[in-house]
């Protein structure tokens, strides 16, 4: 494989997790996880393991009975090989309270054939609830 085709790779790969947070999140189409995860994608939300389209679809719909007006904004974003790393901030409007919260955090995901097989994010989950207080 040549520099040239390897670099495309790359740029898939970057251009695939940035899909993930632009129509996922700010665009809320939900479908899109089921295109993008492999079905037997494992991501582990800190140390809570999340399985396939279906269980990240009910942590989605979690954030959503709770949230609205999300919006993801990508900061940094790396990759190397099968590997993309994005650094991202994040606001939404908690419902009940009607609070506009902001975290960070950073999630890792590994691509295979176009699809996400492994990921794990880190997010300021401590900043969340203190805002919410």
């Amino acid at each position: 494989m040549s520099a040239s085709q390897a670099l495309s790779i790359l740029e898939l790969h970057r251009a695939l997790a940035l899909r993930w947070f632009e129509e996922v999140w700010n665009q809320a189409r939900r479908d899109t996880i089921f295109e993008l995860l492999s079905p037997d994608c494992v991501i582990y939300d800190g140390d809570t393991p999340i399985y396939g389209p279906d269980g990240f679809a009910a942590f989605y719909d979690r954030l959503h009975s709770e949230f609205t007006d999300f919006r993801i904004t990508p900061g940094v974003v790396l990759a190397d090989g099968d590997l993309v790393s994005l650094r991202w901030s994040a606001s939404a409007r908690h419902k009940a309270s009607g609070k506009l919260t902001q975290v960070s955090g950073i999630s890792i995901v590994r691509i295979r054939r176009g699809r996400f097989i492994e990921a794990w994010q880190n997010w300021d989950s401590a900043g969340l609830v203190a805002q919410l207080a």
